[in-house]
């Protein structure tokens, strides 16, 4: 990460033009190239001015009436050329800069869903945010300028100093003798910018996270009364943005006092040559007037890439963020040939598996385990035992550290990950419903399902009637992660989308953790019909499940510590019967 920060540190102008534009511009590239001949043509209408303006001037001192004529036409035909081709020009680069953000936020979108978890982890949602809306916006004022600047500002100052030399090439060469001298404090001053900048986005991200966090968690913030403790976290974040800031304009602010005071000098130099040479005959007024003229026209464009400078270096810190996460690899991928299984039968195998939180932490130890097909196996343990994580390393969310995990034969890290996870359904403890209608969010499982379907899996789940009572039934929407819902109603639905995906082997992590008793008892039942054909392994809260159980797995430490039968381990294990007196009666 540092490497690439120092390798992009002298973020040139052509760096970033052609990183942004050949990468992520490719589909633009017919945009381009006609927004840059509209800015040629614009360049070219502008220098054109001050030769017209010597021209005027000369037939004014002629006394040249068909010359005074023919000027105002021309000048008609060059703002009116000027105007429209500059009108479409900023159409086309507006379409061309739009486009790449978007080409950017849909790769970045792309990268950050197809996550690992443990690489999700790494980052905060506020953080993750924040490069959507408030980087991609500085790098697409960055683009924008850089489009702008670069072709239709550069050669508006080349076409306008042809018609210096033109018109008079010894002021020219006073020009350009002094102009460089800003070159040096500006490349500075963007340096500077660049640093502020970067830390700017970062405190960004960090208040994008606060805020993230603090509206997910009101009803704490209002049992704890926390309004004020946050009011001061908030300050103290919004703060540190609005101080970031203040540097950024200071340091920003002192690149128009070092282009005027530069401009000030030319022109100074200009007009002290411009009279010793007119008085000894070498240049006309006309002369004059339009070198001035094109003095005057050039310190818009000239100020314009004097400040781009800044401007790119706040858009370099921006895509030094970006590629923070672009640049990101997953650990777990599907390998090149993915093996089939063609025959499933179900049959799981755990051998010699250990994993390990930030290489420190063994959440699990030499797992060594037989699952047997269509086998509904129980899993019962304290809180932090590795019952969850085990179940994680079913559909490859998280891999084992150590050792392999087999259906029927294969290691599924051998198997397409999508493959893999089609086969799998994962009902959690965090149970998560989109901002959809309840009927779509039971769809996202099986887009092919009937109405029939949808409402029979529902029956399983204990769903169906609630839905139906509500005032729009199935089109119900359930409102952010569903939080128009109760937890218990988020449950049942969750588990009715694991039923609707018809899976091989359903996994459920404290399925049934809100809900009542009776509703429980009877979404047991329902599956209990629903998964004769299939493999389920139950994290298990209630002791009817534990009970009713042909097969416990206790886990204790990150092991499993026994196996068998609610008696048989009551009787052997006496961890086991000090959790089962203690947590499940």
């Amino acid at each position: 990460m540092m490497a690439f920060r120092r390798k992009k540190n002298s973020f040139s102008t052509f760096l970033l033009y052609f990183d942004l534009i050949i990468k992520w511009g490719k589909e633009q590239r017919k945009n381009f190239f006609i927004a840059n001949i509209l800015m040629l043509v614009v360049a070219a209408m502008t220098s054109l001015y001050p030769i017209v303006i010597d021209y005027a001037f000369n037939a004014i001192n002629n006394k040249n009436m068909q010359d005074l004529m023919f000027i105002p036409l021309v000048i008609i035909f060059l703002t009116l050329v000027k105007g429209l081709t500059y009108f479409y020009q900023t159409v086309y680069v507006g379409k061309i800069a739009n486009s790449i953000i978007k080409t950017i936020q849909l790769n970045l979108y792309e990268k950050i869903v197809n996550f690992d978890v443990l690489l999700m982890s790494e980052f905060k949602t506020g953080s993750l945010q924040s490069r959507f809306i408030n980087d991609l916006n500085i790098l697409k004022e960055a683009v924008t300028r850089l489009l702008n600047n670069l072709v239709r500002d550069f050669f508006t100052l080349i076409g306008l100093l042809a018609s210096m030399v033109y018109l008079d090439w010894l002021l020219t060469l006073c020009v350009i003798i002094i102009y460089p001298l800003c070159i040096r404090p500006i490349i500075f001053i963007g340096k500077t910018t660049r640093k502020h900048s970067l830390k700017l986005q970062e405190k960004i991200s960090i208040a994008g996270a606060f805020l993230s966090e603090s509206f997910s968690s009101m009803a704490v913030i209002k049992s704890f009364n926390l309004e004020d403790l946050q009011k001061k976290k908030a300050e103290k974040k919004f703060l540190d943005i609005y101080n970031k800031n203040i540097e950024i304009i200071k340091v920003r602010s002192k690149v128009e006092p070092t282009l005027e005071i530069i401009g000030g000098l030319a022109i100074s130099s200009v007009i002290v040559v411009a009279g010793l040479r007119i008085n000894a005959g070498h240049i006309d007024i006309g002369a004059f007037s339009g070198f001035i003229s094109a003095l005057l026209i050039a310190v818009q464009p000239a100020r314009a890439l004097g400040t781009l400078n800044t401007i790119l270096q706040e858009g370099g810190a921006s895509l030094v963020r970006l590629n923070e996460i672009l640049n990101k690899k997953n650990i777990i991928i599907s390998p090149k040939k993915s093996k089939k299984i063609n025959n499933f039968k179900g049959k799981m195998t755990f051998r010699n598996v250990f994993f390990t939180y930030d290489r420190k932490i063994n959440s699990l130890k030499s797992i060594n385990l037989s699952i047997n097909p269509k086998e509904k196996l129980v899993i019962v343990g304290s809180n932090g035992s590795g019952k969850s994580t085990f179940l994680n390393l079913i559909p490859r969310l998280i891999d084992p550290s150590k050792g392999n995990i087999k259906i029927d034969g294969i290691d599924i890290k051998s198997l397409d990950i999508i493959d893999l996870r089609s086969m799998i359904a994962l009902v959690s403890q965090d149970i998560i419903l989109f901002d959809l209608t309840i009927l779509e969010n039971l769809k996202l499982a099986n887009q092919n399902a009937t109405m029939k379907e949808i409402e029979k899996a529902c029956e399983i789940a204990d769903s169906h009637n609630f839905i139906k009572k509500l005032k729009k039934g199935y089109n119900t929407l359930v409102g952010d992660r569903g939080l128009k819902l109760s937890g218990g109603q988020r449950q049942k639905i969750a588990i009715a989308r694991a039923i609707l995906k018809k899976p091989k082997i359903l996994l459920l992590d404290e399925a049934t953790s809100a809900l009542d008793n009776h509703s429980e008892k009877k979404i047991i039942s329902g599956l209990n019909n629903f998964s004769k054909d299939i493999t389920t392994i139950t994290i298990a809260h209630r002791t009817a499940t534990i009970l009713d159980a042909k097969r416990i797995l206790f886990f204790l430490n990150g092991k499993i510590t026994c196996s068998g039968t609610h008696n048989q381990l009551i009787n052997q294990n006496k961890e086991y019967k000090k959790q089962f007196l203690s947590s499940y009666k």
